[in-house]
């Protein structure tokens, strides 16, 4: 009797280890899937934002706005982790930029480099358990673009850990104000170099997103054009430095009056995406339905209360506007292929007279109906179709199509392989482009990087 009462407690025993150590195992696997499903996200800001961990909402605005929406890896879990960098530009006197006892931009742009490949080889090393996601604003797309080419001398499978998310990038191959001015190359004294566009041709998922008319991320072709030109420079001053809006610096609403709800549709939208086949990056163009040239009459209208006078004119030669400043720009061409400035527009001009006159019927009717006290008939500023063109009867998203007719939803790879060299190959990397010189001392930029209320542009 004791023999069996014995044998049964030591299976009572083994079959209660055995149960314990199921769930030891089941919760070591759930803990285990959800370290897996976490990504970072290295926040690399624009000009003025030295440390954008100080500026509220400014990192939470980069990961609900354009990373989680974007990238597969930070779909779920994204933890958002600043890359602190002098961030000035010499001699430009605004608020943060440095004015002339700023860093010049090739000196900001290396200590920028410098810092993100410190992070990139230390706490923030991407593997197929960690993947992450490098996010550029503005000259923080610099700094990224720099990274992203060094990076492409790792192996696919661990360029496949990595993804880009780029917002007002003055790299975009077609429409980056640097790429734009690729001819002048590094300019002596302002020690500013052009001409480096956004690589297109790794295995690094990316996503490139500008507000249409952003004089940094969308200047036009043909700077003969000059109701383009200054459309864009208005574009720079009403759109580039609002993309993370509301936050911290700039209590202002989005671009175009978006909410974040509109902002999300208006990217989500595959009328505004552009991919070509063999490339690493999708574009996303965000229309903007009102001309920046025409935002200091609304002001003015506005603050003096004449919108009464002002709407109508503004709708009355808007659509027209809209029309000659797009011929300043050739919408067919991929925004993944350089393109510096040009001469000579491509304009059919039986085609440019009648999106004239069929322009200025609009801008009668819409005119005519704000006097009626109606609402002028316009599409939502989440639809590409929006965007006046030199054809009307052809949007931007349409004759894109028309060009490039390969063209998908935003499906960045998710990371899936483990990275075993970015450590020897990044830090030699950092050194690769002779044109910057990096800051070798990263913890001297952190400690460099005083808090800001600048514009991040």
């Amino acid at each position: 009797m004791r023999i069996f009462i014995g044998s049964l407690a030591r299976a009572m025993v083994v079959a209660l280890a055995a149960a314990l150590c199921a769930v030891v195992t089941a919760v070591s696997g759930a803990v285990t899937a959800a370290v897996t499903l976490t990504a970072t996200a290295l926040i690399v800001p624009g000009t003025a934002v030295p440390n954008p961990a100080v500026v509220p909402g400014y990192m939470e605005n980069a990961v609900d706005y354009y990373i989680s929406p974007t990238t597969a890896s930070c779909a779920s879990v994204c933890t958002p982790e600043p890359v602190p960098y002098l961030a000035q530009f010499w001699p430009f006197p605004w608020e943060g930029w440095g004015g002339l006892s700023g860093a010049k931009l090739d000196v900001s742009v290396a200590s920028g480099v410098a810092q993100l490949t410190s992070d990139l080889v230390g706490t923030n090393n991407p593997s197929a358990d960690e993947p992450v996601v490098i996010f550029g604003y503005s000259q923080g797309a610099t700094v990224a673009s720099i990274m992203k080419s060094q990076l492409s001398m790792l192996s696919p499978e661990d360029q496949a850990n990595i993804n880009f998310v780029l917002i007002g990038s003055p790299n975009r191959p077609n429409g980056g104000l640097f790429e734009r001015l690729a001819m002048f190359g590094t300019v002596p004294i302002l020690d500013a170099t052009f001409g480096q566009p956004t690589p297109t041709d790794t295995d690094m998922s990316t996503v490139d997103i500008a507000f249409q008319y952003d004089g940094v991320a969308d200047f036009p072709l043909y700077p003969i054009n000059l109701l383009a030109d200054l459309n864009a420079t208005l574009g720079f001053w009403y759109i580039h430095g609002s993309y993370l809006a509301p936050d911290g610096r700039n209590p202002e609403e989005l671009p175009n009056g978006l909410t974040p709800d509109e902002l999300a549709a208006t990217i989500a939208d595959p009328a505004n995406h552009q991919h070509l086949q063999g490339s690493d990056t999708t574009y996303v163009l965000i229309p903007t339905p009102n001309l920046p040239l025409l935002q200091p009459l609304r002001d003015f209208g506005a603050f003096t209360h004449t919108e009464f006078l002002t709407t109508p004119l503004i709708d009355l030669i808007q659509p027209a506007l809209g029309v000659l400043i797009e011929t300043g720009y050739d919408r067919s061409l991929p925004y993944g292929q350089a393109a510096p400035f040009r001469l000579i527009p491509r304009v059919n001009p039986i085609t440019l007279t009648v999106d004239l006159v069929n322009a200025i019927g609009e801008g009668l009717r819409d005119a005519a109906a704000d006097i009626r006290g109606q609402s002028p008939t316009a599409e939502s500023p989440t639809s590409a179709a929006v965007v006046p063109t030199a054809m009307a009867a052809a949007p931007i998203a349409r004759r894109i199509a028309a060009a490039n007719p390969v063209r998908r939803h935003i499906a960045p790879s998710a990371a899936s392989r483990p990275l075993t060299v970015l450590s020897a190959t990044a830090r030699s990397a950092s050194l690769a482009d002779s044109r910057y010189s990096p800051v070798r001392n990263s913890a001297g930029v952190r400690a460099a990087a005083p808090p800001t209320t600048g514009s991040g542009r």
